[in-house]
C-alpha cells in the first residue's frame, strides 16, 4: 500500500475517513523515470532523488471513529466491511496479463467506448471489480492514477501481481455497496462486468456514484439477455458445475474450452472474414475469444461458471437509472458481439 492511498480511504463501517495506519513491514521499490514527476515531490513515502517509493506490505488500519481494523497483507488494505463474505475464487488467479498484447486493449477501449485515451489522462480513476487487472492496467498506461478494488483475494491479489511495475495504480479489498473509499474523490469510476452478477445491482451503482465528483463521469458496462441455445447452454452447464469443487471445476473449464477451440474459435478464425460464411460463424458461442491465449479462455470458462449472472440489463434500463440519479451528458450504446450487451456513461450533476 502507497502512503498517499490513505488520503482517499474511508471505513466501511461507518464512513469515517479519520483512520490510523499502524505498519509492521514496509518495503522500498525503485520508481521508473517517468513514473512521477516535480509535481509530486511532496507525496508521502516518495523519495525522488533515489528515484525509491517506502510502501507498506503489512500493517492495519484502525477507524477513531468506530475502532473498526482493517489489515494489510501482501501491501494490499482489506476493507470488506465486518460481516461481509469475500468474493469467489477465479480461474483468473495466475493469468499474466501481456501488456503487448493487442487484444487486451482493442478489448478495453470497447468496453470503455465512447472514452478514449486521452479522457483517462491525468484523471484520479476508481476501477470497481477490477478482475485480475487488466483495466487498471490499461487506464494507468493512458496516464491516470488508478485504484482498483475487489471484494475477491484472488482477484486483488492478480491485480497487484500484473501492475507491480506501475507506480500509479493501487488495489484495496472493497465491496461495492460499503466502499472503503472518501465521498466525491474520483474523476471517473467504471466498473465493467459486475452489476450483471449482483443481487441489488442498482444499489451498487447509487453507491458508486456517490465516489465521483460533481462534474465526474461513471462508465458500465453489462450483460443483456441471452437468448435461444446460447441461454439454455449456459443455464445447463451452471446447474451441473455448481457443486464442483475447484479443481473439478477447473478440469471441466478445460475441456469446455477445448471444444470451443475446436468448433467455435477455429471456424471464426478461418472463415469470419469469408463472404456467405462469416455471418454464420458470427453465431458460434464466445467466438470473439479465438484471439486470448488458451488459459485465457480456460480462466474465463471458469467464471462464466462459478460466478452465476443474477440481472439482465437493457439499454432503457440503464438510461432510467442515470436519469433518475440526476446524470448529464448520457451515452447509452448496444453492442454485440457473441451476445447483447450494453455500454453506458453519465456525468454526475
Amino acid at each position: 500500500m502507497k502512503y498517499r492511498l490513505l488520503e482517499l480511504l474511508a471505513c466501511p463501517a461507518c464512513r469515517g475517513a479519520e483512520l490510523q495506519l499502524h505498519t509492521t513491514q514496509t518495503r522500498s521499490r525503485a520508481l521508473l523515470v517517468g513514473q512521477l514527476g516535480v509535481d509530486d515531490i511532496d507525496l508521502p513515502g516518495v523519495d525522488l532523488a533515489n528515484r525509491s517509493e517506502q510502501e507498506v506490505m503489512e500493517g492495519s488500519l484502525h477507524c477513531v471513529g468506530c475502532g473498526a481494523v482493517y489489515p494489510i497483507r501482501g501491501g494490499i488494505p482489506r476493507m470488506l466491511p465486518p460481516g461481509a463474505l469475500e468474493g469467489p475464487d477465479s480461474g483468473h488467479r495466475l493469468t499474466e496479463i501481456d501488456p503487448l498484447e493487442p487484444a487486451w486493449e482493442e478489448n478495453f477501449r470497447d468496453l470503455a467506448d465512447p472514452l478514449q485515451p486521452d479522457d483517462f489522462l491525468g484523471k484520479l480513476v476508481l476501477d470497481a471489480g477490477c478482475g485480475f487487472g487488466r483495466h487498471a492496467l490499461l487506464t494507468a498506461r493512458y496516464g491516470a492514477e488508478v485504484v482498483a478494488f475487489d471484494n475477491s483475494s484472488d482477484a486483488v491479489e492478480s491485480t497487484a501481481r500484473n501492475c507491480e511495475r506501475l507506480s500509479r495504480v493501487h488495489v484495496v479489498q472493497g465491496d461495492i455497496f460499503h466502499p472503503p473509499f472518501r465521498e466525491s474523490s474520483f474523476d471517473l469510476a467504471y466498473c465493467f462486468g459486475l452489476l450483471h452478477h449482483l443481487d441489488q445491482p442498482r444499489d451498487a451503482f447509487r453507491s458508486l456514484g456517490t465516489l465521483v465528483i460533481p462534474g465526474g463521469r461513471v462508465a458500465l458496462w453489462v450483460y443483456g439477455a441471452r437468448q435461444g441455445l446460447t441461454r439454455h447452454i449456459s443455464n445447463a452447464l451452471r446447474g451441473m458445475t455448481t457443486n464442483l469443487d475447484s479443481a473439478e471445476l477447473m478440469r471441466v473449464s478445460t475441456w469446455i474450452a477445448r471444444g470451443l477451440r475446436v468448433f467455435s474459435h477455429t471456424p471464426y478464425r478461418v472463415l469470419g472474414k469469408v463472404p456467405v460464411a462469416g455471418p454464420v460463424v458470427s453465431h458460434l458461442p464466445v467466438h470473439d475469444h479465438h484471439q486470448w491465449p488458451f488459459d485465457v479462455v480456460v480462466a474465463d470458462v471458469y467464471d462464466r461458471l462459478r460466478i452465476p449472472v443474477r440481472h439482465w440489463f437493457t439499454g432503457e434500463e440503464l438510461e432510467v437509472w442515470l436519469m433518475e440519479a440526476g446524470y448529464a451528458d448520457l451515452k447509452v450504446s448496444r453492442r454485440v458481439r457473441n451476445n447483447e450487451t450494453f455500454r453506458a456513461l453519465g456525468t454526475r450533476r
